[in-house]
C-alpha cells in the first residue's frame, strides 16, 4: 500500500498569507489518518478556518500539496468529501427539507436520503418550518445534515459545536462517533474547546500561530504529559514559604496565580513540606495534589 494511502486528508509544505500580509501559516504538514475523528484545537482567531479553507481549495495556496485518500487533490474528487465551515448557507425563504433538497439535487440524491439525513440531525419535527424561522444551533444542525447528504468518505467540520446547547452537543458528538464507528467515516473538525476535542477524537492536532505544534494520536499527546503528581498549596507569605522549602533541598516555584508547588513522591513529603511550613510560622490555607492535564499541555506549545 502507497504510504500517503494511509491517510484521508494530508498536505505538505502548505502556506497561506492573504494579500500584503504575513503567512498565516508557512511550511505546514498535516496528515489525517483514515478511519480517524481528527481534533485540529487551536485559539480562536489563530487560522483553523482558514487552513480548512486552503485544504478544501477555498482559498489559494501559495505553496505545498495537499492530497486526498492518497491522490492529488483534484475537483473531482471532492464528492467523497462533506463541509460545513464557518456556517451553513441556507435559504431562508425555504424549509429545512426544501433546503436539503436543493442541495440534493445537486448531489444526486433523491428525497429519501434527505429525509433520512434530517432524522440522523435531530431535524425530523422540523422540516416544514422555514430556514429563517430556525434557532441558529438548528441551522448548524441542518449544515451538518447538508454535509452528510451523498454519503461522504470524509466529513470536514469547522467548529460544529457553533451555536448548539448542551444537549445538541452531546448529540452531534454521539453522531461523529456512530458514523465512524459503523460507517468507517473520517471525520475532521476544528474547535477551540480542549474538552470536546478529548471527548469526541482520535487524534489531535494543535494549531499554534503559524505553525502545527503538535499532532499524533491522542494517547500520544497524554504520554507526552510528565509523570508524578504535584503538591499545590495556598499559604501566607508565599515568598517566605517558597524560600524555607528550597532551604530544606526541595523543588518548590510559584504558580501565576501564587500557589505554591513541587513534585511530590509520596505521603512522607507531603508531611515533611506540612511540618516545615508550620514550624515557620507559615499560614496554609488550602493543600491539593494535582497532575498535568491536556490543557496544560496546550498552553505549553504556546509559549
Amino acid at each position: 500500500m502507497d504510504e500517503t494511502s494511509q491517510y484521508a486528508l494530508q498536505a505538505s509544505g502548505l502556506t497561506f498569507a492573504y494579500p500584503g500580509s504575513a503567512p498565516v501559516f508557512s511550511g505546514l504538514d498535516l496528515a489525517v489518518p483514515e478511519g480517524s475523528v481528527f481534533g485540529l484545537l487551536g485559539a480562536n482567531g489563530i487560522g483553523k478556518s482558514t487552513l480548512m479553507k486552503v485544504l478544501m481549495g477555498l482559498l489559494p495556496r501559495k505553496g505545498g500539496a495537499v492530497s486526498l485518500f492518497g491522490s492529488p487533490i483534484r475537483q473531482e474528487a471532492f464528492h467523497q468529501v462533506g463541509v460545513l465551515i464557518e456556517g451553513p448557507n441556507l435559504y431562508p425563504h425555504l424549509s429545512g427539507l426544501d433546503n436539503l433538497m436543493v442541495m440534493a439535487t445537486y448531489r444526486g440524491v433523491g428525497r429519501d436520503r434527505a429525509v433520512e439525513v434530517l432524522e440522523l440531525v435531530g431535524l425530523e419535527g422540523h422540516a416544514g418550518k422555514l430556514a429563517r424561522h430556525y434557532s441558529t444551533g438548528m441551522k448548524q444542525r441542518l449544515g451538518i445534515a447538508m454535509a452528510l447528504l451523498h454519503r461522504p468518505r470524509l466529513l470536514l467540520m469547522d467548529e460544529p459545536a457553533n451555536g448548539l446547547d448542551p444537549a445538541g452537543i452531546v448529540d452531534v458528538r454521539s453522531l461523529f462517533r456512530r458514523l465512524n464507528r459503523e460507517e468507517g467515516m473520517t471525520i475532521f473538525l476544528s474547535s477551540h474547546l480542549l474538552s470536546e476535542v478529548e471527548q469526541s477524537c482520535t487524534h489531535l492536532g494543535i494549531l499554534a500561530p503559524g505553525r502545527l505544534a503538535y499532532q499524533g494520536a491522542l494517547e500520544g499527546a497524554r504520554r507526552q504529559l510528565p509523570a508524578g503528581v504535584r503538591l499545590r498549596i495556598l499559604c501566607r507569605p508565599a515568598d517566605r514559604a517558597l524560600d524555607v522549602l528550597r532551604a530544606a533541598g526541595l523543588d518548590a516555584g510559584l504558580s501565576e496565580k501564587g500557589a505554591l508547588q513541587l513534585p511530590l513522591s509520596g505521603k512522607k513529603e507531603a508531611n515533611l513540606v506540612i511540618d516545615l511550613l508550620r514550624g515557620a510560622n507559615i499560614d496554609i490555607y488550602e493543600l491539593a495534589t494535582e497532575e498535568d492535564s491536556l490543557e496544560d499541555f496546550f498552553l505549553s506549545l504556546y509559549q
